[in-house]
């Protein structure tokens, strides 16, 4: 049932020979002998006359029986009111399409003396691609009207209720009136029958009264949906109460607006006929395409007859051609003209659409699974084509991505055709690039804002689909990774595909164009690779001599890019090579070239006598693969760069050597003082050979559990302690709010339990970082006036390594720790503007600098304790895994509470211990990415509430290398023991309150442990540690149990001369427990 009144019922039906119909169905009065045979008899006649239009769908049938009438008409889907209202909206070209549709329509209606009697929108059918037809004529609808009486308008003409009326004002007629008259002197039906025969009686319809109607629905039209008159409005009008310039006033084309005016005046007389107004208002109507008449043949040829007209697409006719193309493409037969429909389309998206792609974008997608791979391969261009286009996502269209677009991107991975996966490979960077800008602006710029934690999972979302997308192409085939090494420079910049992974691409030996492919993205990417990442692992892995000769001309293209990050032994490895390859007639100009720019060209670190003994090293023959000792004739400043080297050659042309470098003695074991003036070169020679080494004995520490006995309390700072840190055997340094650095030695404690400060450094700010490396015995600090100083922590002073560096103004450095750099100990350090920075130690010169998206908040803690990552976490709960080798930013991971992050600790070599401002430490495993133990501050409501107690905010966590232990200090002055291998065991170090015991609780993959007033552990004995330290002063402290004092804000365990937890307090005070 499509729709029912009292005056008729509208059904859908479908027959076997014609497809789907409309029945419309008049039921004969039971009370009343009504006889429709005059009536049946006009719909006939009006057929015949109408079955040859193409803008008209009339009545095909017409039956009768004793019950009803029956009139059947072909169906179509939606009328222009239902068209009107639905997504995606009709623009104004479509609309002056539709409109110019009307008045063809009445043209030839009235051409063939046919009125229609009843247009409104719901009597206008429109096709898929914006074709109009006018539809369900009503000669058996009365022509006039009592205007005093609104009962016979509503049974006849508000058939949808809508209050809408498109009634001519001339067909109301007042008491008394003409018509009236006529009406009440004769039988109305017999002067119809008349009118029939003779077309000249007062009540026949006529053509000024559809032209008035379809001035309405145009009205309509242009009004989105809203009606132009209502019963009573009109009866105003009627009267002149209402004026057309106020009726039109609410449509913004002044063209429209015209033509609607003029169609819609009270007097009959002075409208045009629906031909002169398509003749004098041609200029404002659309150039449709031929395409759009051929409503009778088949899509492919409406198709091709489309594509032929390519060319006169414009501003005024790109959405015509779009709605047809939209209307035909998937039921096209051949691939070709499924192929010529996508090309129209996106010539169509270039236009008044360009900017809107819900008309367009939902075909591209439906044909990425065509049958054809050629129509799959050109609907994927086609969407990273349309994406490129749009600059702004509209609100309906925020989650296309997410929604939309990503789930598709594994299916297009997995396409069965290896040309479709390589078309797709070729693109994937583009389609990266246009997601992450439209999602939220482009997340790399520093005008971007901080985005809502929303956005986050969103472009978290987003980066695991694609780079899902990407590690599956890059185990395809050989082709498809061939492309996809073409799209390296920008996915690598996005973080999405890493220098590590394609490093693999010459681990096959059977596709020599991978390998000369992966050169010439190291050729094309130079600029993105940083200098740590080409002289550890790129370089070393560029093979002169492969078998494959454009692979040699490729990786000697590639070198001459990377000479400026080149040490001097590589420059000289790779010289001797490439000077071999000058016999080889292909590979000789290529050699030449590389040769001539590191002569000419580079700003080379070695001196000249080098360069010329390279070039010469081919013209020695004496014995193969013998050592060749370099003279010493050489300049001095040579000679110190090349006295302690030996090469050795291979039998053919000096192809490969090898390097031996004697050990430097290191100065910083001297007593002695050394000039300033060395100091740089010393610290240089010394990072470059020395390691990491562990700080404290694990043996010491396996059983270690602090009873909380305080020993030492030391007020020296006048502000918050916000930074402790062990400096090595019994030494250990403060920082504070006060911009003070402090030396302590423990051993002191042995004599007084209130010790003093054996040296003080003044930085000025506020001290926000102090990090220790035990190998070089450096000592590095920052503060919040962006200095940051390097020294040595002397026995009684320090003593100044490197000269200060100054982060540019309102910068400064949050969190630091070390790496392993290119050419010895890198400093990486975390600053409030989100960057991280890499520092050569030995210089302080800035190697590399990685910046984080805005996206994920303000910086906030960070870790990096290990010489391969660093992590970095942000007020927004977001957590960077950063490389330190290659300095890219790997992955991201998301805090499952969502709080902001307070205080990161290396716990396991895959695993690290992150602290919450809501009381929380966490375990995250960074290999898999989940949170296997959570240890809370908080009760078990509070936790399964996610309510947050900033008292319990976690400060510090220090934790022993290799250990399940650590300590945890927060805002409410307790400091927490968790052993995470018998969780059980864990206590408040600071308290001795009995309390219950640790609740538990399991969600998901995350076991969590809330404390409800956590027990104490029994103190031992004062006598027992009597032996080890002089504990008569620290009775009298202990009484104080270490409550008093304020937060927590900082910690350090050490170990010599015995192991003890120092603290740090708000108030200034550091204390000291065992």
């Amino acid at each position: 049932m499509l729709g029912s009144t009292r005056f008729m019922k509208t059904i859908l039906c479908k027959l076997p020979s014609e497809g789907q119909m409309v029945l419309h169905v008049f039921m004969r009065p039971v009370s009343m002998n009504f006889d429709l045979t005059r009536q049946i008899k006009t719909l006939r006649r009006l057929y015949s006359k109408l079955k040859d239009t193409k803008r008209v769908l009339a009545h095909i049938r017409v039956l009768s029986d004793d019950w009803a009438v029956y009139i059947l008409r072909q169906y179509l889907h939606n009328n222009l009111y239902d068209k009107a209202s639905t997504r995606p909206f009709l623009s104004p070209a479509e609309k002056r399409w539709i409109a110019y549709q009307i008045l063809t329509a009445l043209r030839e209606s009235h051409a063939r003396g046919v009125c229609h009697g009843d247009i409104k929108s719901e009597n206008i059918m429109v096709t898929s691609w914006n074709l109009a037809f006018l539809a369900d004529f009503a000669p058996f609808k009365p022509t006039y009207l009592p205007a005093d009486d609104p009962a016979e308008f509503n049974f006849y003409f508000d058939t949808s209720a809508r209050q809408c009326c498109c009634v001519s004002p001339e067909r109301f007629y007042d008491p008394g009136s003409k018509i009236s008259q006529v009406l009440v002197a004769s039988n109305a039906d017999m002067v119809k029958e008349s009118a029939d025969s003779e077309d000249k009686d007062v009540l026949a319809l006529k053509p000024s009264m559809d032209i008035f109607s379809a001035g309405c629905v145009i009205a309509e039209l242009f009004l989105d949906g809203n009606p132009l008159f209502s019963l009573s409005r009109l009866l105003q009008y009627r009267k002149g109460d209402i004026t057309t310039e106020e009726l039109v006033s609410g449509i913004h084309d002044p063209e429209i607006a015209a033509l609607v005016s003029h169609m819609i005046q009270i007097e009959p007389e002075a409208r045009l006929s629906a031909a002169e107004y398509l003749d004098r208002w041609a200029s404002i109507f659309p150039n449709a395409p031929l395409a759009a008449y051929m409503d009778s043949c088949s899509p492919d040829t409406r198709m091709r007859t489309l594509f032929g007209e390519i060319g006169r697409i414009s501003d005024d006719t790109c959405e015509i051609f779009a709605s047809v193309s939209c209307a035909n493409v998937r039921n096209c037969n051949l691939p070709s003209s499924r192929c010529m429909g996508i090309k129209v389309l996106l010539k169509c998206s270039r236009g008044p659409l360009k900017g809107d792609p819900d008309l367009i974008l939902p075909y591209f997608v439906a044909l990425t699974a065509d049958s054809s791979a050629q129509v799959r391969a050109l609907a994927i261009v086609a969407i990273r084509d349309l994406l490129l286009d749009l600059n702004r996502l509209t609100p309906i269209n925020a989650n296309i991505f997410d929604d939309y677009l990503a789930p598709h991107l594994q299916y297009y991975a997995g396409d069965s055709s290896v040309g479709v996966r390589c078309i797709f490979a070729s693109v994937i960077s583009d389609i990266a690039d246009s997601s992450y800008y439209l999602v939220g602006g482009d997340l790399h710029t520093p005008s971007a804002a901080v985005m809502s934690g929303s956005l986050v999972r969103r472009t978290d979302f987003l980066d695991n689909q694609i780079r899902a997308v990407v590690s599956k192409l890059s185990f395809d085939e050989a082709e498809v990774k061939h492309v996809l090494l073409c799209s390296f420079p920008q996915l690598y910049e996005r973080g999405v595909q890493s220098l590590s992974h394609i490093i693999t691409y010459l681990n096959d030996r059977d596709c020599w164009f991978l390998r000369a492919a992966f050169f010439d993205v190291v050729f094309a990417a130079s600029g993105q690779i940083s200098r740590h990442a080409s002289r550890e692992y790129i370089v070393p892995l560029i093979n002169l001599n492969d078998h494959e000769v454009f692979v040699a001309i490729s990786a000697l293209r590639a070198l001459i890019k990377l000479v400026p990050q080149m040490s001097p032994a590589m420059l000289w490895d790779k010289l001797v090579e490439a000077q071999a390859l000058s016999k080889h007639p292909a590979l000789r100009s290529s050699a030449k070239e590389f040769t001539e720019f590191v002569v000419g060209n580079a700003r080379l670190p070695i001196s000249h006598d080098l360069v010329g003994l390279a070039l010469d090293i081919t013209k020695t023959n004496a014995g193969g693969g013998k050592a060749v000792e370099i003279p010493a004739s050489l300049t001095n400043e040579a000679a110190d760069k090349t006295s302690a080297r030996t090469i050795q050659l291979r039998e053919i042309g000096a192809a490969l050597q090898t390097v031996f470098l004697t050990p430097v003695k290191d100065p910083w074991t001297s007593k002695a003082h050394i000039a300033k003036g060395k100091m740089e070169a010393f610290m240089h020679k010394k990072s470059l050979e020395l390691e990491f080494a562990q700080t404290l004995k694990q043996q010491k520490f396996e059983e270690w559990r602090p009873h909380g006995t305080l020993v030492a309390e030391i007020v020296e700072h006048n502000d918050a302690v916000s930074c402790l840190v062990a400096t090595g055997g019994s030494l250990f340094a403060s920082g504070g709010d006060d911009g003070v650095v402090r030396l302590f030695d423990a051993n002191s404690f042995r004599k007084n339990a209130v010790c003093r400060s054996r040296a003080t450094h003044f930085q000025g700010g506020r001290i926000t970082g102090l990090v220790y490396h035990s190998v070089l015995d450096c000592l590095v600090s920052s503060s919040d006036n962006g200095s940051i100083h390097v020294y040595r922590p002397a026995s009684h002073e320090f003593v100044d390594l490197a000269p200060e560096t100054v982060l540019p103004k309102h910068e400064y450095i949050v969190g630091m720790g070390f790496a392993k750099g290119t050419t010895g100990v890198s400093l990486v350090a975390g600053t409030s503007r989100s960057r991280v920075l890499f520092y050569d130690i030995a210089t302080m010169k800035l190697e590399d600098e990685i910046v984080l998206r805005p996206a994920y908040g303000r910086l906030t803690a960070m870790v990096s304790e290990s010489s391969v990552f660093a992590v970095i976490g942000t007020s927004e709960g977001i957590l960077v895994l950063i490389d330190s080798r290659f300095r890219i930013e790997l992955k991201r991971f998301r805090h499952f509470l969502g709080h902001q992050i307070t205080s990161l600790s290396m716990y396991k070599n895959d695993s690290i211990l992150v602290g919450t401002a809501a009381g929380d430490v966490c375990v995250l495993d960074l290999r898999t990415g989940k949170w296997p133990v959570c240890v809370c501050s908080r009760s078990l409501q509070e936790l399964k509430g996610n309510d947050i107690n900033r008292r319990l905010r976690i400060n510090s966590i220090e934790h022993v290398e290799k250990m399940a232990h650590f300590v945890a200090g927060s805002n409410d002055s307790m400091l927490r023991f968790w052993d995470l291998k018998n969780l059980e065991r864990s206590y408040v170090i600071n308290s001795s309150e009995a309390g219950t015991p640790y609740s538990s609780y399991r969600l998901n993959d995350t076991v969590y442990y809330c404390e409800n007033a956590a027990p104490a552990v029994p103190r031992s004995p004062l006598g027992r540690a009597s032996n080890r330290l002089a504990l008569d002063a620290s009775n009298a402290i202990s009484s104080n149990n270490g409550k008093s004092g304020g937060p927590i804000t900082s910690m350090a365990i050490l170990g010599t001369p015995s192991i003890m937890l120092v603290t740090g307090l708000q108030s200034g005070a550091i204390r000291v427990m065992i």
